[in-house]
């Protein structure tokens, strides 16, 4: 009784602090969980955010973004680093960090380089070594799901899917702008249009999808996905800040959703 009381108590906490930037350590599960699903969603926006300086986009100060992003996902996987001894969880942050070195690297040579060649080069490399850094953070989000036995988990990791899928699909996007010669983008993309649309069938057919609320912003991130598969299909007309916009939104409302599934989930 002590334990569920106190897990009760500590997802309820969760849910207050949720929409925030990381304001305390991860210290349990359920914390990493969403911050792990959290940084799936940051690590395609630095991708994005490289594509936006090098074509010149500089709506919301991309500079400034990726920074931020890069710090952010540092203090995440430092504090689960640091606070769980799980030998899975560990091993996992081994691979996280090895991974992470070189993307770091060539992501913060958009700072500092503008020549065209050298951005076009190091941009295939993040899209070709990115994945192994967010395989990393959905592997430990699967493992501490599974292992915790979190009620409604599947629900949960849905709502956490279409935030990291709607990110997805905008990075893709500016990608597919900026004229990245890579074959594989259109591959990536319809994956994220795949785990996008899933989800949202998932939840559809759950016990959330009754609540108006809940509803309401389900309906609104299935809108925003037909936006992203109608304006896929133009290649010679880019609306990056739109496209970007949509992905916030639906990020957002993502978001809002998984506060609804853990305020379910505490009572």
């Amino acid at each position: 009784m002590k334990l569920y009381i106190n897990i009760k108590y500590l997802i309820v906490a969760i849910i207050f602090g949720f929409a925030t930037t990381q304001a305390a350590e991860i210290k349990t599960s359920m914390n990493a969980i969403l911050a792990s699903g959290k940084q799936m969603s940051n690590m395609r926006k630095m991708l994005e955010t490289y594509s936006l300086i090098a074509t010149e986009v500089s709506y919301k100060s991309p500079n400034e973004t990726l920074k931020k992003s890069i710090k952010e996902y540092e203090n995440t996987i430092n504090d689960i680093d640091k606070n769980f001894k799980d030998e899975y969880i560990k091993n996992s942050i081994v691979r996280s960090k090895k991974a992470w070195k070189p993307v770091k690297t060539a992501l913060l040579t958009a700072l500092n380089d503008n020549d065209p060649d050298r951005l076009m080069k190091e941009g295939l490399f993040i899209h070709g070594n990115i994945r192994s850094v967010i395989v990393e953070l959905a592997n430990m989000k699967k493992y501490l799901l599974e292992k915790e036995k979190i009620n409604d988990s599947k629900m949960l990791n849905a709502s956490i899917e279409i935030a990291a899928s709607a990110r997805r699909l905008s990075t893709h996007y500016m990608m597919k702008m900026w004229g990245l010669p890579d074959p594989t983008i259109e591959k990536h993309w319809n994956n994220g249009v795949r785990i996008y649309a899933n989800s949202i069938k998932m939840l559809k057919s759950s016990k959330y999808y009754k609540s108006p609320e809940f509803k309401k912003l389900l309906d609104a991130t299935n809108k925003h996905l037909k936006y992203f598969n109608t304006v896929w299909m133009f290649d010679n007309k880019f609306m990056p800040v739109i496209v970007q916009e949509r992905a916030d939104k639906a990020y957002n409302k993502a978001n809002d959703m998984s506060k609804i599934i853990l305020t379910e989930i505490s009572k």
